[in-house]
């Protein structure tokens, strides 16, 4: 499988070390054409390091780049460089080829910035001190010619480049993220050995997935290598090996993104998939509240996401056996955070509660906040209403029957609440808490009762049925989350518009319990053609199916996988889990 560097970035599992090649843009901000060394850490203010230049001597080299999993190449008219990474902090370099090297070329200049010589048993390496990223790394030339170029001032470089030229057409320079205190290992890599070990390791969590239908093999290739190359090792806050959302821009945990990653990991990664679901929790406050998002260095509290995290518990029992410490340790985590909402987010004291922002929703400029909140949504109920069924579950497995009732009259009284006040008729609607006004939206967003399956009232439940299999809202490529027929409707419109992986998932679901089966096989077809085509993006065009935003996103991948697994069970040896 190729990756294509400019939507996928090449890195491992574990490391905060990315290599990408970048023509003009990047997140929005213009950029010198190369290929560049990233960092994923939470406290850069910029993620950029250094520029990686093919050279002849001062001549800067055109090139192709071509990229595997387990191996990138650039390919010179005089020879190959091949990158390769030996473990999650250690990327091998090696050039083959004459009258060639590579640059490394720094790109913040000034204080505390620089390249310092330092003296092994073996000779020098090289100390890149790259403070505007707050990280730090050691250049060991392993074979070839070794040159620094630095121009001193003060306390930091104004020009800082480290240059290896080939000797007898090869040269090999190592790259070691440094995280406390760098120790020689005194390791020589061997660039064919470093790239089988990584094909191997790749190729297993790769065999790992879901299984899917033999059409959609190579969208399932995609997203493993999506979700393998995502993952960090344990760091700061982050106390579990961790799947950001991606290693582009998006590189945090938002805390409803990680559930869809923990989904499709159970299968055969049933550890890493309850590491992935119990991270946020890792970090709930003594309220219950769980951080917005969080990565090594930083945790974001100024909102938060919706309560999804019973869904997916109920669907990963399904997946994969929880012992009782699990179970246990489920239940002390969603009641806290079951409460939070309860105590916190229900300020008119209707049985109902309500968001502050889109952001708490996930779907941060829909259409419902077009005015000022806090809002009454239908979604927040719904999910609400499972998690308090979820954890009476929990309670009577863990044997707390008063708790269970107790659950169970919770949930009961939510869900009548919310078929009064939150339905116009059969209708699904939002209200504005203050005013009690019904909030005129064509949004995907208020049809989230439908996950209530069999629970919900004939006439509401065919209505929905019907809205979601019209045209109003279903595309030749699936579920847009504004209607396309709605004048606020945006084609790259964040969630005003586009189609994306969980709201397609959670409908799914709904649809599916419903009887709707033949309808969410044709949504799960329609997800993974626009994977195949256009990759793991963020979100997709409702009208055209091409890739939005950041084009590696975790969360799309497991979609994919699950839904793919799942809801085609036929065509694999899967069976029909959720």
């Amino acid at each position: 499988m190729k990756l294509n560097l400019q939507e996928m970035p090449f890195s491992t599992r574990g490391s905060y070390m990315v290599v990408g090649y970048h023509e003009g843009i990047f997140n929005g901000q213009e950029i010198k054409k190369g290929i560049y060394l990233r960092t994923v850490h939470g406290m850069a203010q910029m993620p950029f390091i250094a520029q990686l230049i093919p050279v002849n001597g001062d001549e800067e080299l055109s090139y192709t780049v071509e990229a595997q999993p387990h191996a990138l190449e650039v390919k010179c008219g005089c020879g190959v460089i091949t990158f390769s990474f030996a473990d999650a902090d250690t990327l091998v370099i090696t050039g083959k080829g004459e009258m060639f090297g590579i640059r490394f070329e720094m790109l913040h200049q000034g204080s505390f910035e620089m390249i310092e010589p330092v003296m092994t048993g073996r000779g020098l390496s090289y100390l890149v001190n790259s403070f505007g990223t707050k990280t730090r790394y050691m250049l060991t030339c392993q074979g070839g010619k070794e040159n620094l170029d630095q121009k001193w001032n003060v306390s930091g470089a104004m020009h800082a480049a480290f240059q290896v030229d080939a000797v007898d057409r090869t040269f090999t320079v190592v790259l070691e993220e440094i995280e406390d205190s760098w120790y020689q290992k005194n390791t020589d890599y061997d660039i064919d050995q470093v790239c089988e070990d990584a094909k191997k390791e790749f190729d297993m969590f790769y065999q790992s997935m879901p299984v899917v239908p033999e059409r959609f093999e190579e969208a399932r290739r995609k997203a493993a290598y999506v979700n393998w190359s995502s993952i960090v090792k344990k760091k700061g806050f982050l106390k579990r090996d961790t799947m950001f959302m991606s290693k582009n821009w998006m590189c945090n945990v938002w805390t409803w993104d990680h559930c869809f990653n923990a989904m499709a990991l159970a299968y055969e990664n049933p550890q890493e998939a309850w590491n992935q679901f119990m991270l946020p929790f890792d970090n709930q406050t003594e309220t219950g509240r769980l951080p917005d998002s969080i990565n090594d260095s930083l945790i974001i509290d100024n909102y938060c996401k919706p309560p999804i995290h019973g869904w997916t518990l109920r669907h990963l029992k399904r997946i994969m056996h929880l012992d009782k410490d699990q179970e246990y340790e489920a239940y002390q985590g969603l009641s806290k955070w079951t409460e939070w909402w309860l105590n916190y987010r229900d300020q008119d004291h209707d049985g109902l509660c309500e968001y502050t922002h889109g952001n708490d929703s996930g779907w941060d400029n829909s259409t419902v906040f077009h005015e000022l909140p806090p809002v009454t949504s239908p979604d927040l109920a719904t999910f609400l209403i499972i998690q308090m069924e979820e954890l009476a579950n929990l309670a009577d497995a863990i044997g707390r029957t008063e708790e269970m009732e107790h659950w169970n009259h919770r949930a009961e009284k939510m869900k009548q609440q919310l078929f009064s006040q939150l339905f116009d008729g059969e209708k699904p609607i939002a209200i504005r808490t203050i005013t009690r006004e019904k909030i005129d939206s064509e949004s995907l967003l208020v049809y989230m009762p439908i996950l209530l399956g069999m629970e919900l009232p004939e006439d509401k439940k065919q209505y929905m049925i019907r809205q979601l299999k019209s045209k109003r809202f279903c595309t030749e490529h699936g579920l847009a989350t504004e209607s396309p027929q709605s004048p606020l409707y945006e084609s790259d419109g964040y969630w005003r518009g586009p189609i994306w992986a969980p709201s397609t998932m959670l409908l799914a679901d709904g649809l599916w319990e419903c009887g709707e089966k033949e309808f969410v096989k044709s949504l799960t077809e329609k997800f993974c053609e626009m994977v195949l085509k256009s990759g793991c993006a963020e979100n997709f065009d409702a009208l055209t199916g091409d890739g939005l935003r950041d084009r590696a996103y975790t969360w799309t991948a497991s979609v994919m996988l699950v839904m793919a697994h799942e809801f085609l069970a036929e065509e694999t040896e899967g069976t029909k889990l959720i």
